[in-house]
């Protein structure tokens, strides 16, 4: 991977009157846009990130994905909004996506607290690539979950955590679905996989849920699959038994809750109930349409309030 310096462009306006003529030069400096995707070394293995962005001065985002397992690197294009005002770096997390074709199932050391590790180390290496100061940390889905561990161990490496789709506790989430729907709580397998169908059904949701799918049903998808697969039954456990409030119940950084309305698989009532419990440097909570994918389904708005509430803690590069 490699980037190179912001060109320097002149713009010229001439001026003219009577017998006169003035002719003044102006510097600025030109947008210089990154698109690198490949692997490095983090953790002792080879794992795949992508940085993207229309222009390097903008503030740099670190995604970490849902799941578990539930790799973006087939699904870049949903970023696209957020390039015009963010460098976002997507990371195929160990065990999901690239990394797992790249790594299989000798993939070592998969616990969550592995993850954590990992995301620290992948926040120094992009610091230190792009020249930033700190970066932000933004969570979707399983992803918010490991976004508050990270911020919670390393918060000198953010401006701020910002989860969306937040998880806060399978359990409660759970018994959520099962007022929402009327079931009658049995606590195994079967109900579990009604109340995520459930879930998945939220009409916000759909179009996102539906592309999914289809890619799921290509050959490439089997690959993926095999990932989400593998991560998810590496650290779906230590994720099932953890619990926001206990393990998370304040933190150094701004704490930024962005979340979709029609969320049926962690519903806005609970997110919000710990955004409010939460102690944190500063946080602000915003409700937008859409569900459990908002931060793709409706991604401009999603930017567009991210860019909104981290502008006044962005420092100069």
């Amino acid at each position: 991977m490699s980037i190179t310096p912001n060109p320097i462009s002149l713009s010229r306006r001439a001026f003219t009157g009577g017998m006169a003529a003035l002719l003044l030069a102006r510097p600025t400096l030109a947008a210089t846009p990154i698109d690198e995707q490949g692997f490095v070394s983090i953790g002792g293995i080879e794992q795949w990130i992508a940085i993207q962005g229309s222009d390097l001065r903008n503030p740099v985002i670190l995604f970490l994905h849902g799941g578990p397992g539930e790799a973006q690197s087939p699904f870049l294009q949903d970023f696209q909004p957020w390039l015009k005002d963010f460098t976002v770096v997507n990371w195929d997390q160990r065990g999901a996506g690239k990394t797992y074709e790249k790594n299989g199932a000798a993939t070592p050391a998969l616990t969550l607290d592995r993850l954590v590790e990992d995301a620290v180390a992948l926040s120094e290496y992009v610091i230190s690539k792009l020249g930033k100061k700190k970066l932000i940390l933004v969570g979707q889905s399983a992803g918010s979950l490991l976004g508050l561990l990270v911020a919670k161990r390393r918060p000198d490496l953010f401006y701020a955590y910002a989860g969306t789709a937040q998880l806060v506790k399978f359990a409660a989430i759970a018994e959520w679905q099962e007022k929402q729907t009327h079931t009658k709580p049995s606590h195994d397998a079967a109900e579990f996989k009604l109340l995520h169908a459930w879930g998945l059904e939220s009409p916000p949701d759909r179009p996102y849920i539906q592309r999914q799918r289809e890619f799921m049903a290509s050959p490439a998808g089997a690959a993926w699959l095999a990932g989400y697969e593998f991560e998810s039954g590496k650290v779906g456990r230590d994720m099932a038994a953890f619990d926001a409030a206990t393990a998370v119940p304040e933190l150094s950084v701004p704490y930024f809750l962005i979340q979709g309305r029609e969320d049926r698989l962690t519903p806005l009532e609970l997110a919000k109930a710990y955004f409010d419990k939460l102690r944190s440097n500063g946080k602000a909570f915003v409700a937008m349409d859409g569900g459990h994918f908002t931060c793709f389904t409706h991604a401009g708005e999603f930017a567009a309030t991210l860019r909104r509430l981290t502008n006044p803690l962005i420092e100069p590069a």
